[in-house]
């Protein structure tokens, strides 16, 4: 296993003091999505859609309410009997009631209400795992950047004392008389164009750091140790077929789109129930008094209760129900307009994938030989070049071919792991563990 320490070049004293922060990539990738706001976001909208459903809850539950009102006569009121004027009640009077309302009939709208908020929160459930893939997929991608460029950095280092071993050699050779200035020239040439490719390999490193440190929230100068390296492939991955159904039902993309089909189905529903009749039980109890006093005596106070049924059926809205019909049914067609452009888009995101993957694997296996032919072809030619019987042109085309192929090989690595992430998230569930 191979343990990389991300150092700035330049780190104050501070930070050199600091214990490193030790990430695998399954710790890289759970800081990641406790920092991401993208995740902070799908999961406050599922709070709400959470909350909408117990709102509608409530529906089915009874209403009950209580009010009270106090009033102060400061002139009482007065009426004619008979063209005599008569003044009435006294300089206190308050009321209480206690009422209860619960609706047994609503048409649907009750229940259909219910499901919908109910397939909303499955709904929202889904985004909240698309936040979470969409943020473990691009932790997983700078993650094996790093390792990517870290191999990078170490291939051309290899080159550049490769190299300058070359030159320690000629220049014996040309001590001894074997060799000319000009083959001494040009290998000096040779060694001073892998200098600065390995500066800017090196830079590519730590810049790699820096973008992987500002997704997972950290200090761009806080020393971090990274565990892992870049897996060839252990076995072949799964049919393209069985990938392709579990994408049908594990994709939180094309699952919520499904959600929303059946939230729409409801909403439908609900609008139809609008036109029926809503039938509800009701109970009313009342106490009341008028007094002069502000505690009224057993004489000037009374209670009453009642209790029925009561009907409300909208006879005419002025088209305001058949809109919202109208408009319950779009909302329907459109959620299965985009279900069927997610299903699509997982796919060919799948069929990409699998196919990206699958050549991946096979270049890993290819550059993987072609590594350790290059090296024995390396090998032979620097000891024939010692021997006089290969020329400097052959030691460096040699030393080219077998920096060519690790390159290669680092690339095919991590494509294969990139692309192995990816089809993870297009599939929506783990089948890393299938190559393994």
């Amino acid at each position: 296993m191979i343990l990389i320490l991300l150092f700035g070049f330049l780190l104050p004293p501070l930070a050199q003091a600091q214990e490193p922060l030790t990430l695998t990539l399954d710790s890289a990738v759970e800081l990641g999505l406790k920092q991401n706001l993208d995740v902070a976001l799908a999961g406050q909208r599922l709070g709400t859609l959470q909350s909408y459903y117990r709102q509608a809850l409530a529906a089915v539950i009874p209403d009950i309410n209580l009010t009270g009102t106090w009033n102060r006569n400061f002139e009482n009121p007065s009426f004619f009997l008979m063209g005599t004027k008569l003044q009435s009640g006294k300089l206190n009077s308050v009321r209480g009631i206690a009422s209860a309302e619960q609706i047994i009939y609503s048409g649907g709208v009750v229940s259909s209400g219910i499901k919908a908020t109910k397939t909303g929160i499955a709904a929202g459930e889904n985004d909240l795992r698309t936040a979470k893939a969409e943020v473990t997929l691009a932790v997983k991608k700078l993650f094996y950047s790093v390792f990517l460029a870290s191999e990078t950095t170490n291939i051309q280092a290899d080159t550049l004392a490769s190299s300058e071993d070359h030159l320690k050699t000629i220049q014996e050779r040309y001590r001894q008389g074997l060799d000319s200035d000009l083959i001494v020239l040009r290998q000096q040439v040779e060694v001073s164009n892998n200098r600065p490719i390995l500066i800017m390999a090196r830079n590519q490193y730590e810049l790699t750091n820096i973008l992987l440190k500002d997704t997972l929230g950290l200090d761009v100068d806080a020393p971090v140790l990274l565990v892992g390296r870049l897996e060839p492939p252990k076995g072949a991955l799964p049919a393209y077929d069985e990938l392709q159904r579990r994408a049908l039902e594990s994709n939180p993309d094309y699952q919520a789109s499904l959600q929303r089909i059946r939230q729409a189905e409801a909403m439908v529903r609900v609008a139809k129930g609008l036109n029926h009749p809503q039938l509800s039980l009701y109970a009313d109890y009342q106490w009341y008094s008028e007094s002069d006093k502000m505690r009224p005596g057993p004489n000037e106070q009374a209670t009453s209760s009642l209790g029925g049924l009561r009907l409300r059926y909208p006879f005419f809205t002025g088209g305001d129900l058949l809109e919202r019909v109208r408009q319950a049914r779009i909302g329907e067609r459109t959620a299965r307009t985009q279900s069927e452009k997610f299903l699509r888009a997982v796919r060919v995101e799948v069929k990409r994938a699998w196919l990206t993957a699958q050549e991946a694997a096979e270049r890993v296996q290819s550059q993987s030989d072609a590594v350790g032919q290059a090296r024995r072809a390396l090998e032979s030619t620097e000891n024939r070049y010692k021997e006089g019987h290969s020329s400097q042109l052959e030691l460096t085309d040699a030393t080219l071919a077998l920096l060519k192929a690790r390159l290669l090989y680092a690339q095919a690595l991590y494509d294969y792991r990139v692309q192995l992430a990816a089809l993870e998230r297009a599939v929506g569930s783990p089948i890393e563990e299938a190559v393994r």
